[in-house]
């Protein structure tokens, strides 16, 4: 399987060494496709454990991984990244309903590990209502590690 990050990489040479811990990674941007890709796998912990140390005690668990759980995420497009912050916009599906959320999100070094302190929401919006007899929208995105060429959307990530 390709990395949700839209990486060419598989997922287990790229962002599940980060999800697993067995690499930090080494920059926000890095940073920023492993938790989307966090999302992808429906991995909330880890979600949870990037956030910085203050930004956590307002985080629940439970919160994220519904969050995770009730959306599918699809394709992830880095717009720009420098030292400190990472615009970006991450394609989902909820309620059949293809969804943009684009933010432009800070982070910061905490005990030698990168870690998202918060974000700028630039557009959140509904692009469109999918029906089941549709083609997946993840066929639309040059990123998304789940398309199906040519398959409906209930065959598809409806499922």
């Amino acid at each position: 399987m390709l990395c949700p990050c839209g990486s060419s990489l598989s997922f287990n040479a790229c962002c599940q060494l980060y999800i697993t811990q067995q690499v930090l990674a080494k920059t926000p941007e890095l940073l920023m496709r492993s938790r989307f890709s966090a999302y992808a796998t429906k991995n909330g912990q880890y979600i949870f454990e990037t956030y910085g140390t203050a930004q956590r005690l307002k985080q629940s668990i439970n919160e994220i991984q519904s969050w995770a759980d009730e959306c599918s995420w699809i394709a992830l497009t880095i717009h720009h990244s420098d030292e400190t912050t990472v615009e970006f916009s991450a394609y989902y599906i909820v309620d059949n309903t293809l969804c943009e959320l684009r933010e432009k999100s800070n982070f910061t070094m905490e005990q030698n590990q990168w870690r998202y302190i918060d974000g700028q929401i630039i557009v959140h919006n509904e692009i469109r209502k999918v029906n089941r007899n549709d083609l997946c929208p993840c066929n639309n995105y040059p990123t998304a590690w789940s398309v199906k060429k040519g398959k409906k959307f209930k065959h598809c990530c409806a499922k």
